[in-house]
């Protein structure tokens, strides 16, 4: 009836035509982190590049945001949107239970949540006409649709538009010597072939890839400390070296780009030589009994991170999930998954929540797409950005809400389409931030934050 079968033979002569990088969030890391080498520190600079931001509105709702990106794309209808009384193809193997606020339904895997419901909004009519994952996460997380395929490709990211969390960057001062963008753990896909960056903007305004899982029991982020080798009195008397040379320097030949230089080693010196920084990384301070409420998973564990570094000061933290992608066996795979996401969520919101950390943060989650309405030959669900779900908390979302639904096959949306420009433009509404505001990349040219998009007024 609605053309399932031709949708996705289209949609993966789509997916894997020239491109399968972008297709397959299985694809082992590619160890492309490249780091800038400054002898005169002894230590490697590369993701300390963050300067010129502006600061913080007083107007704005959410002093920091946390944006969990779930790359793959969950199943709006085995989560946030079940079909009860659909047929069993569309309905999936989960019962559906209601949650704190009477007629709103999750599946059965997400008991802590449907208990934490008046804490969030859910957006039930999300949707756009991106079917591959690199083309929808370039959508979802900037507000702008990718121009050119080859944008994939690591080498081709300074020609994209920024990230939403750059444009933070740019505009938001981080506090502690911290930057105001960080990435955590940073080690999907999405983060290897450079989705989070800052684009034509610029790697000034790149985000802090942490690299590293928070779960690991060796957890260290080596990059925001002083090699063992460089006691501080040493890195003192090469920061007078350095300024000498580079007073020099200014007197034979003032540079832009030099004056860029000089504000990035001011403040990766501010971060190496400030211990508060160093020690909002340090997730083994947590007590256990912490550490065991968020789950001692990758993604439990980032959660946790995330709400330290929003203690620290940091305006914009993306949590880099990923592993959503089940086109085959999506049920055994989701009653491992989901537990974790509803185990480190809900531990987040109530953690924020008795540190007052809730009224001023703002919490998202975020996902490629939906899945499609009906079960495929291989018992899951392809790629369905026809209608999804995204959640919103915090900095005074309304609790028990939902805005838009979809249809009854979770096909599209029955009312009240928002699309990823939207999201957007609420993101930047929190923060205060105009979305149509100029600003010029790194060669000078004019662009704007965002071209279209209207916030979700629900959510105000």
């Amino acid at each position: 009836m609605l053309g399932f079968d031709r949708f996705k033979d289209q949609q993966l002569a789509r997916e894997c035509g020239s491109n399968p990088l972008v297709c397959r969030l299985s694809l082992s890391r590619r160890k492309i982190l490249k780091t800038v080498p400054v002898s005169v520190f002894g230590a490697s600079l590369g993701g300390l590049s963050w300067l010129h931001a502006a600061p913080r509105g007083a107007s704005a709702r959410a002093k920091s945001v946390i944006l969990i990106y779930a790359g793959g794309g969950i199943s709006h209808h085995d989560s946030f949107d079940p079909k009860p009384e659909a047929s069993s193809p569309v309905r999936g193997e989960f019962s559906a239970i209601s949650t704190a606020d009477s007629g709103i339904y999750f599946t059965e895997l997400l008991p802590h949540l449907s208990r934490q419901a008046g804490q969030f909004t859910l957006v039930r009519s999300v949707h756009h006409d991106q079917t591959c994952h690199g083309v929808s996460a370039y959508f979802m997380l900037r507000g702008f649709k990718q121009p050119d395929p080859s944008f994939d490709r690591p080498e081709n990211q300074p020609r994209s538009t920024p990230n939403i969390g750059s444009q933070v960057a740019r505009l938001r001062r981080s506090s502690n010597g911290l930057p105001p963008y960080v990435c955590v753990p940073g080690l999907s896909y999405l983060a290897d072939v450079g989705y989070y960056t800052a684009g034509w903007m610029g790697r000034t305004y790149d985000p802090f890839l942490l690299r590293a899982d928070p779960n690991d029991r060796n957890f260290r982020v080596t990059r925001l400390a002083l090699d063992e080798t460089v006691p501080t009195e040493r890195l003192h008397r090469r920061w007078s070296l350095r300024r000498t040379l580079d007073d020099w320097a200014r007197g034979q030949e003032p540079s832009a780009i030099l004056q860029t230089v000089d504000t990035h080693y001011q403040k990766a010196f501010q971060t190496l030589t400030t211990q508060r920084a160093r020690q909002a990384f340090e997730i083994g301070q947590e007590p256990v009994t912490v550490r065991e409420r968020y789950g001692r998973t990758r993604m439990g564990q980032s959660c946790l991170l995330a709400r330290r570094l929003v203690e620290a000061g940091v305006p914009f933290i993306t949590v880099d999930d990923f592993d959503w992608d089940d086109h085959a066996g999506i049920f055994p795979a989701l009653r491992k998954r989901l537990p974790v996401l509803d185990t480190a969520l809900a531990a987040l919101l109530s953690d924020l929540s008795e540190r007052g950390l809730l009224k001023t943060t703002l919490v998202a989650l975020f996902t490629d797409f939906g899945r499609t309405p009906t079960v495929n030959k291989g018992a899951g669900r392809d790629h369905w950005p026809g209608v999804f779900t995204v959640l919103f908390a915090g900095a005074g979302v309304p609790g028990g809400q939902v805005v838009g639904a979809s249809d009854t096959l979770g096909a599209q949306p029955a009312e009240r389409p928002v699309s990823p420009k939207d999201l957007a433009a609420t993101l930047y509404q929190f923060l205060s931030i105009d979305p149509f505001q100029d600003y010029r990349s790194v060669d000078g040219r004019p662009f704007k934050v965002l071209d279209e998009g209207r916030a979700i007024a629900e959510l105000f």
